[in-house]
């Protein structure tokens, strides 16, 4: 199979064009190697595919940090690239793939490189990263992790983005390759949790309580009080920092790109945080996870680990909405007091894999029908699905410039607690949209 000519520059000729080319702006080392493994089924799928990712930054890879530059080469060989973001934008609307794949960022070149891919002739598509958090860029097809996706972004966000979901071709269901419990391998991993505990001096015989901060929970009465009531309990104590806290401590600050304190928050605390390549691996061998202003609720059931969830303080409703699907799962908790109490005696919850299993199907559209099987298999049959019309592709919805239709198909997963998450002035739209297609209007 041909693949991508991986020594082509700007400007320059491939030996044969891939059938897809992916072109991800912003990524993170904690989660691109899953990108690795698409890139992986694909070709065993009989898809030729391009890889290559942002390597600067703010929110791009870096090459020792995230990736080793030992094996640069051998990614090469596979068609799998780090370039600056100028080369990106550049080889992405340049390429002749049959498919262009992006990420769904908010991001000032993804426009443009969609609309220059589209005026040749090549069918457009982008990748969502998150369940509520996807910006539609003109794509013809959008692949999404639920209905869901659609409500969040329709109802809850309204960014002006959202106004161009009707637009696309279609919108394919896939589940999400980024909650996939897969681990990152580049730098050799961990054999065990032994090797785990060794590397960040834990004690392997406590339990490991892994601790999920964002920037709202950027303060001495969250934050520190986390890491200090875990310290006392004398259990380990693993922080995994928001993906852009990270590209703070790899790139520095950047201009026009603010997060948080200013600098790292695990400096700010005076903690180790997990190395970012290794954050994978903090979510297998955890043994509870502690989060507040997080969405990484959603992810915890497909690593089969339990979540002890602090009352949100910014968009609590929100938070609390998007919790109450992984509810079979994870545990609200009264405040930091009764987190303390907990990790002193141990009184974690103890869930069954039925449990973990059951918030898996809320959070993705349960397996067993057309595009079965993990969000890697749904995605690679969408793609087969958009190049050839081939197999049997997952759920999709196709608008034809219809907020109805799109609507139509998020409805039946809105639940009360997601209703009562919207604004009231949205709330009332929305259920004032509910009455009229109940009454068949």
């Amino acid at each position: 199979m041909q693949l991508l000519d991986t020594t082509a520059h700007p400007g320059e000729t491939a030996r044969m064009a891939p059938d897809v080319f992916i072109a991800w702006f912003n990524a993170h080392g904690g989660a691109f190697h899953k990108l690795l493994v698409l890139h992986e089924r694909l070709v065993a799928a009989g898809v030729s595919c391009g890889l290559c990712f942002n390597a600067g930054p703010p929110r791009g890879l870096k090459v020792g940090a995230d990736v080793p530059e030992a094996v640069l080469p051998e990614l090469a060989a596979r068609g799998i690239r780090l370039v600056s973001r100028p080369e990106l934008v550049e080889l992405a609307k340049s390429t002749d793939a049959r498919l262009l794949i992006t990420d769904a960022h908010h991001d000032a070149d993804i426009p443009g490189v969609l609309a220059a891919a589209r005026e040749k002739g090549r069918a457009t598509a982008q990748l969502a990263t998150l369940l509520g958090d996807f910006t539609c860029h003109g794509a013809d097809h959008l692949l999404i992790q639920h209905p869901l996706t659609l409500f969040f972004e329709r109802e809850f966000n309204r960014t002006k983005e959202s106004a161009r979901l009707a637009e696309a071709r279609r919108i394919y269901y896939t589940g999400n390759i980024f909650f996939e419990p897969t681990v990152n391998g580049l730098f050799g991993g961990f054999a065990d949790r032994a090797a785990f505990c060794a590397k960040y001096g834990y004690n392997p015989a406590r339990p490991i309580c892994l601790w999920l901060p964002s920037a709202p929970d950027n303060t001495p009465e969250v934050y520190g009080a986390v890491c200090e009531a875990v310290v006392k309990a004398g259990v380990n104590l693993a922080v995994k920092l928001h993906p852009w806290d990270y590209a703070l401590k790899k790139h520095g600050p950047q201009p026009g790109d603010a997060w948080g304190l200013g600098k790292p928050s695990d400096e700010v605390f005076g903690v180790r945080a997990v190395d970012e390549p290794d954050s994978t691996w903090a979510f297998k061998f955890c043994d509870v996870a502690v989060l507040r202003t997080s969405a990484m609720s959603l992810e915890l059931p497909f690593w089969e680990q339990p979540g002890l969830l602090l009352p949100a303080m910014v968009k609590p409703k929100l938070f609390e909405a998007q919790a109450h699907m992984a509810r079979r799962s994870s545990v609200w908790l009264s405040g930091v007091d009764e987190l303390r109490t907990r990790l002193k005696r141990w009184d974690m919850p103890r869930f069954e894999s039925g449990d973990y299993a059951a918030s898996r199907d809320v959070v993705r559209l349960p397996s067993g029908g057309p595009g079965e099987g993990d969000a890697y298999a749904r995605t690679v049959a969408a793609i087969r699905h958009i190049l050839d019309g081939a197999g049997k592709p997952p759920a999709f919805v196709e608008p034809g410039g219809s907020f109805a239709a799109l609507s139509r198909s998020y409805a039946p997963h809105v639940d009360r607690m997601l209703r009562r998450a919207l604004t009231p002035r949205r709330r009332l739209r929305y259920e004032f949209s509910r009455l009229l297609r109940t009454l068949g209007c």
